[in-house]
């Protein structure tokens, strides 16, 4: 194996697969990060612990003699980062079974594993699903993944639901039972049966490293027990995460009794305020008292040892009851306000009681919905 390719070239791929990659030393063979020269496909990696898999490919390498060589994938990914912008060389000394990294007149002789047994990814029967615009995908992600558990007893709270209606409705969940994100897309007219799964969160990361904010589409597709998104350059390949997820179209009220609008910015900025109210020992949790009067709300965070922070808004436009007082988490709450915050000058809230859900969306977009369950407090 020898090839020709610049650091930048190979510095962008690396980064995208070697995370797939164990750091666990029990099984060196899944530390490894798979390199592969072919004519047909150019330089393809390909990672993977058996939970994750990514491969990558490029055309963009000068390919002297094809192979492929197995080496240690964070230290390869590593020492490639710091290389200096110009042109690499690769060969495989299969004598001294070392890959011989040089970049001007310096060199490095890396040792490498057998590569005999290492593992492909299972996509040769894989099923694909839809496709989907990789700005759409990667929207949904990012609104509705914020609302996942980081450890929860049910482990489908941990992940992203996908749910495929047969209509050609998909709906992307996530909630850890305190919060949820709720994002639709149609997609295009196609024949679909309806299915769902559930990603883990890291399985979102990666994605989130790879999806363009462009409207070329990805393939999602399914084979076994796992999920695939891949374009022609790419794959993907997951577990899914196992069980039943609950019913989230329950968790959305059906009736308010009052509606908001206040300006995103100005309640981002008096939550940011509100956050940094340290917690006492008697309520470890952070919340704010969220009090809606005539024309404007009111913000009350308080600690036993700091003090009381009271933020007033003004201008706000309601419709229905006032003089209602909720109390919410304050980082939760924090959390969806300034992912709108990007995206709209006004922040729709819509209360159904005092201890019941409210609703949070754009005035403008009706395919996101944010649901945030209040606290109960003694105040």
């Amino acid at each position: 194996m020898k090839f020709n390719i610049e650091k930048r070239e190979i510095s962008i791929l690396t980064t995208l697969v070697h995370r797939a990659a164990t750091n666990r030393t029990t099984i060196p063979l899944l530390s490894g990060l798979h390199i592969n020269i072919s004519s047909a496909k150019g330089l393809t990696m390909t990672a993977t612990d058996m939970e994750i898999g990514i491969k990558a490919s490029t055309l963009n390498v000068d390919i002297i003699e094809e192979g492929s060589v197995l080496v240690n994938a964070t230290y390869f990914a590593d020492f490639i980062k710091l290389l200096p912008d110009t042109m690499i060389s690769f060969d495989l000394n299969k004598e001294t079974g070392k890959l011989i990294i040089g970049y001007g007149r310096s060199s490095n002789r890396l040792n490498i594993y057998q590569e005999k047994e290492y593992p492909d990814l299972p996509i040769g029967k894989m099923e694909k699903l839809f496709s989907i615009p990789q700005d759409i995908l990667r929207e949904g992600l990012r609104k509705t993944s914020l609302a996942t558990a980081v450890n929860h007893f049910r482990q489908v709270f941990t992940g992203v639901l996908f749910d495929c209606l047969g209509e050609g409705t998909l709906k992307i969940v996530a909630s850890d039972t305190h919060r949820m994100g709720y994002y639709s897309y149609t997609l295009p007219k196609m024949d679909l049966e309806p299915v769902k799964f559930v990603i883990p969160m890291r399985t979102v990361n990666e994605l989130m490293r790879f999806l363009e904010d462009s409207p070329d589409e990805i393939n999602i597709a399914l084979t076994e027990n796992n999920v695939i998104f891949y374009k022609d350059d790419f794959i993907l390949l997951s577990r899914l995460i196992e069980g039943q997820y609950p019913n989230y179209e329950t968790v959305i009220p059906a009736k308010f009794i009052s509606d908001i609008s206040i300006k995103t910015s100005l309640l981002a900025a008096s939550l940011g305020r509100a956050k940094i109210m340290p917690t006492d020992d008697k309520f470890q949790i952070q919340h704010v008292q969220f009090s809606l009067k005539d024309n404007e709300v009111e913000l009350i965070s308080n600690s036993e040892t700091m003090g009381e922070i009271c933020e007033v808004i003004d201008g706000v436009t309601t419709e229905g009851e006032k003089g209602i007082k909720i109390a919410f988490n304050t980082n939760y709450f924090l959390d969806a306000v300034k992912m709108f915050d990007t995206e709209c000058e006004n922040i729709i809230i819509q209360l159904s009681g005092p201890l019941s859900p409210a609703l949070m969306k754009n005035p403008e977009k009706e395919n996101y919905l944010y649901i945030l369950v209040p606290m109960r407090t003694n105040s």
